[in-house]
């Protein structure tokens, strides 16, 4: 069968230019294309054995791009472009590596010397986003006004400008910045490099991660990852201007009037049934928290309420080896100070030893119910401004007070400068706080579910205070849904009692 023959007249098709060779670079990077804007790790190869097209007559021979000479290390963000003969736009395929992982952050080339890598480069045309030694640069255009137009301003600057350190963990730090590209404070955590480990870097991967599972008002959420220009990784949060539960206790154990009159009981125990959303959802995600205390709840100024710090959260019931048991740290050891029993421990103890659980002191396996304690423990500190275990100084001392110290309601002292604590209050703290796990409230959704009942005028009858306080609220409830009937009741009651003092004298 013939071919059909096409209208077109045949065009001669010229044969590729070759292009010169890439200088040798035998290290994988993370890069991304113009086209798929995927980020994908794909080591640059090696030259291939095979004889290369010769160069037609008069090309130039393959060049080494300018300030890569031999035996100079470039930071991994240096971009790399091939050798044109004339400046041009970069092709439409062209590479742009970007945030390399720590072990990648570095090429191997030839000679020169190495270009700066704290700031950009005078003249140099960089790609929106790309990074420099890690530091990242911002994507967006400045918006400026020219008469009565606006007008689009290229500038390249770091995205994230460290501003103060906002606190210290027991292995992370957190640092208030500046972003660049959106035009917002934003908040960065790092591990602290005396703690920098493969241990600690897995658990702050798992962080991340965790966080980015638990999408909820109550619970702190992350921006953005990233690495500095030191190869070390952070992430990105919300910045909540407040201040944490902690702070708040110092204030109202000072006896600060402002801080009294902002923060009464009823007001702290919106704040605690805010914290207890944020843990109910966690649990219901199959989430632990394990590090619940005054210092790790932010307080916003407009009354959000804020459970931050996941670093040592884990799954429930997970299945296989866990992350505690794969990473090994080393010993908490014993604490000479109580300022070191308030700090996370890394090792056979994971949490912080004055609001663990007995179960979790013992290093024993748990589940919602030692949230729940350390949750009680927050409360009673925050109703009483002192904490249940005050007097305890020694490690040793507070992880015994943890496994045996009884709690009593009736025997708390109240802090000066405030009214007494409600009764029922003490009793339900008294209850999360049981050494017993089968004795505490199974969750953080029943510690919600009692105030609310609470809130409704359902007061457990624990106490003659408790029975007198549930009796006045009963009454109250039926003057609001029957308020004409108590009326004519009370008239009457009042007119018989006036009507049997008269006989009486009659």
């Amino acid at each position: 069968m013939n071919a059909a023959k096409s209208p077109f007249p045949a065009r001669p098709v010229a044969a590729p230019p070759a292009r010169p060779a890439a200088p040798h670079m035998p290290v994988d990077s993370a890069v991304t294309t113009p086209r798929s804007k995927a980020a994908v790790a794909a080591p640059v190869p090696a030259p291939s054995p095979a004889p290369s097209p010769k160069p037609a007559a008069g090309a130039a021979p393959a060049t080494v791009p300018p300030g890569i000479e031999t035996g100079v290390t470039l930071a991994a963000t240096t971009p790399v472009s091939r050798p044109a003969p004339k400046a041009s736009p970069a092709p439409e395929d062209a590479a742009t590596v970007i945030d390399p992982p720590r072990e990648e952050r570095t090429l191997l080339a030839t000679g020169g010397p190495s270009p700066a890598v704290s700031s950009l480069p005078s003249g140099a045309s960089k790609a929106p986003g790309e990074t420099v030694a890690g530091a990242r640069t911002t994507i967006l255009p400045r918006v400026q006004l020219v008469g009565d137009r606006p007008e689009l301003i290229q500038d390249r600057r770091r995205r994230f400008e460290v501003l103060r350190t906002l606190g210290e963990g027991g292995a992370g730090e957190v640092l208030a910045a500046a972003d660049n590209d959106i035009g917002r404070q934003v908040a960065l955590k790092k591990i602290r490099g005396e703690v920098m480990s493969p241990e600690a870097l897995v658990r702050f991967v798992e962080e991340i991660r965790i966080i980015g599972r638990l999408e909820h008002p109550n619970i702190i959420p992350i921006h953005d990852v990233g690495i500095d220009e030191r190869g070390d990784y952070y992430f990105v949060m919300k910045l909540v201007d407040g201040e944490t539960i902690e702070s708040l206790i110092e204030k109202l154990r000072r006896g600060d009037r402002e801080t009294h009159r902002l923060y009464p009981f009823e007001r702290r125990v919106q704040i605690f049934r805010g914290l207890l959303e944020a843990v109910a959802f966690a649990h219901a995600r199959g989430i632990v928290h394990r590090d619940i205390k005054p210092a790790n709840v932010m307080v916003g100024r407009f009354g959000e309420v804020l459970l931050m710090d996941w670093g040592i959260a884990k799954p429930i019931r997970e299945e296989g080896p866990s992350i505690d048991d794969a990473v090994r740290e080393q010993p908490a050891g014993t604490c000479s100070e109580s300022s070191h029993a308030l700090r996370t421990q890394l090792g056979a103890l994971i949490g912080t030893p004055l609001y663990m659980s007995p179960e979790q002191a013992c290093g024993e396996p748990v589940d919602e119910r030692s949230d729940v304690y350390s949750l009680a423990a927050l409360l009673y500190e925050f109703l009483f401004l002192r904490h249940y275990l005050d007097g305890c100084r020694t490690l040793d001392e507070v992880l015994a007070g943890v496994k045996e110290r009884p709690i009593s309601v009736r025997g708390a002292p109240d802090a000066p400068g405030q009214p007494t604590v409600p009764m029922d209050l003490r009793w339900y703290v008294k209850r999360g706080l049981e050494k017993d796990p089968d004795r505490r409230y199974p969750s953080a959704q029943a510690m919600i579910d009692r105030l609310d009942r609470r809130a409704e005028g359902d007061i457990p009858i624990q106490c003659p205070i408790t029975f007198a306080k549930r009796t006045s609220t009963a009454l109250t409830r039926i003057i609001d849904r029957h308020p004409f009937a108590f009326l004519l009741g009370t008239v009457a009651v009042l007119g018989s009692a006036a009507t049997l003092g008269v006989l009486q004298f009659v």
